[in-house]
């Protein structure tokens, strides 16, 4: 530790006692610097000084300029003037300049000039040290990244405004400081926000989110948060202002999106609710079964609470002989992605039904898991039909005529054997020509595709294939749906003989089941972004909040906190337009 001391303007008595008295308090004769003029003082390094002694004869203005000067060049070393002057004011005047004591000539001892200096230097350096934390706080307060407001707790006019609040406002310090706190109000909020702001009176207070108003007119949303303190002897407030306005308007986005998707999400469940065929999705892992319509209840005569208790319902329910072919259609579906099935299957009420389930699998994407997606139907009246048709023509007819189903039989030349009076009417009106016995089955179709398709599933089935197919044909400007059923017309001994068919028009459900299906991946997306990827963000915001330091604005981690911050939000912004983007394609669809 530096003790070197500088003694300035003493005579040469004066500067003998002063020398012997150091000497006593242990200063060297090295450490003992003596400057006779200003000059000479004020060229001395100010970092070997540990305190300056000053003799000054009488203390007036010359040499109250001089010590002002010391003070200047030494800001950080204490002063103590040893004067022959008496008087309390000349005291005051002296201190005035920055000198830390006043000693009268031939009225001090060592001891007391000993406890001088190290009064000085404590003091000194405590002072030091309250103007540094005091600068530290004025600098952060100034350049702090969030804008801070101090006003006067009664008036509430701003007393002081840092650079944030500058740039984000928009008024220049000066404006500020002629105005009050609901200049930056928006009209309408101010009566409400006189009404609260009695009710503040705590040290700390959290305000909660308000409306600001910048000097162009626009209002964003804040979050203000008060701290009782005082200023140059004036009780006052001073306000943090966080930002918000990003924040509260994605969240009510989300809210405005959360609602639409619920409102579309009912839309659908009323569609599909009222669709006869069972529709009904499972994980294809554990069977656990995701959605179903109402019609699913129906088919397998199970209410919600009966599935919930009975996940493997449909398994322990399958008939026994058709057990192997229930099991390699689950088998196939995981490895070829599609099946058709027809299966008897024991209903709740002890009957025997006949269900044909058409199901996709779906890969599951980021970890997800395959989804299965299945449409069933109970078949149990047209396979009985079909039955009934086998064993008795006469039946045959009378049956098939009164069905809305096209039905028709081809011999091994696709010669027309049997056909319906439906299967007539639809001919007829497709074609213009009425259908008979003997006649070629594809002579009046209406396209090339449509005879080289229908060719194969002939083919298919006279090499003894049972199976389904849809067709899809442009008739007159419009899509035709059919769903023809080709089964091999067997002899007694063993021989397929020709084909047999059952064709239904599901032009209208189709195209609503495909509309359904889009709209349904549409609004699973959009469900899986709001679940999923809005999360992420919305943690990681709600995990920043309570890490910024609310009661120290100069902690360092604030400024990389507000980073992490805006970045989250940016990330919750782009989520939200991308949902948006998927809420407008569903709706034009």
């Amino acid at each position: 530790m530096k003790k070197n001391v500088l003694v300035f303007e003493a005579d040469n008595l004066k500067y003998a006692l002063l020398h012997q008295q150091l000497t006593t308090l242990h200063y060297s004769g090295d450490a003992i610097h003596r400057a006779h003029l200003l000059h000479d003082a004020l060229s001395v390094d100010p970092t070997s000084i540990h305190c300056i002694i000053a003799g000054i004869p009488e203390i007036n203005s010359d040499n109250l300029s001089a010590l002002k000067k010391l003070y200047n060049r030494y800001i950080y070393i204490p002063i103590i003037v040893i004067s022959n002057s008496e008087h309390p004011d000349d005291y005051i005047k002296a201190i005035s300049k920055g000198v830390q004591d006043v000693l009268v000539s031939g009225q001090y001892n060592t001891s007391q000039l000993e406890r001088s200096i190290y009064c000085a230097v404590g003091r000194k350096n405590r002072s030091l040290k309250t103007e540094h934390i005091f600068n530290d706080y004025k600098m952060h307060f100034d350049n702090g990244p969030i804008p801070m407001l101090i006003i006067d707790s009664k008036s509430m006019k701003f007393l002081l405004v840092n650079n944030a609040a500058i740039e984000k406002y928009g008024y220049s310090r000066e404006e500020f400081l002629r105005m009050d706190i609901t200049a930056i109000k928006p009209t309408d909020d101010v009566p409400y926000m006189l009404q609260n702001y009695k009710s503040w009176d705590g040290n700390n207070y959290d305000t909660g989110y308000w409306r600001h108003k910048k000097k162009n007119e626009e209002v964003f949303y804040v979050h203000v948060y008060m701290h009782a303190t005082i200023v140059n002897n004036v009780e006052a407030r001073l306000c943090f202002v966080v930002d918000v306005n990003e924040k509260i308007i994605t969240e009510r986005k989300n809210l405005e999106l959360a609602a639409q998707i619920k409102e579309q999400k009912e839309q659908l469940d009323n569609i599909l609710s009222s669709i006869s065929d069972a529709i009904w999705s499972r994980r294809a892992d554990t069977m656990e079964l995701l959605y179903t319509n109402n019609a699913y209840y129906r088919l397998f005569g199970y209410d919600p609470e009966n599935l919930k208790r009975d996940k493997e319902h449909v398994l322990n329910s399958v008939y026994p002989d058709d057990m192997p072919l229930f099991l390699k259609a689950m088998k196939e579906i995981k490895t070829i992605g599609k099946v058709d099935i027809v299966y008897r299957y024991y209903h709740k009420d002890g009957n025997i039904k006949i269900l044909k389930t058409r199901a996709k699998l779906k890969k599951g994407m980021d970890g997800q898991p395959d989804i299965i997606n299945g449409v069933t139907n109970d078949i149990t009246q047209e396979k009985e039909m079909y039955d009934a048709i086998r064993n008795s023509e006469q039946k045959l007819r009378a049956t098939i005529n009164n069905t809305r189903d096209l039905i028709w039989s081809v011999n091994t030349n696709l010669e027309i054997l049997f056909c319906n009076e439906p299967y007539r009417t639809f001919i007829y009106e497709l074609t213009g020509i009425i259908p008979e016995e003997g006649d070629y089955v594809l002579a009046d179709a209406t396209s090339e595709s449509f005879i080289a398709k229908r060719k194969k599933d002939y083919q298919l089935a006279l090499e003894g294939e049972s199976f389904s197919t849809i067709t899809e044909e442009n008739i007159k400007g419009d899509i035709l749906y059919l769903e023809i059923s080709s089964n091999p017309i067997v002899n007694h001994e063993g021989r397929v003989v020709g084909v047999n068919c059952i064709a239904r028009d599901i032009s209208i459900q189709r195209k609503q089941m495909l509309k359904i299906r889009q709209q349904n991946e549409q609004l699973k997306e959009i469900a899986w972004i709001q679940s999923h990827k809005v999360r992420g963000p919305i943690a990681s915001i709600l995990g920043l909040i309570p890490l910024f330091d609310y009661e120290c604005a100069g902690n360092l981690y604030n400024a990389d906190i507000l980073g992490k911050l805006e970045s989250a939000t940016i990330e919750l912004d782009n989520i939200v337009k991308e949902i948006v983007k998927d809420i407008n394609l569903a709706d034009k669809n």
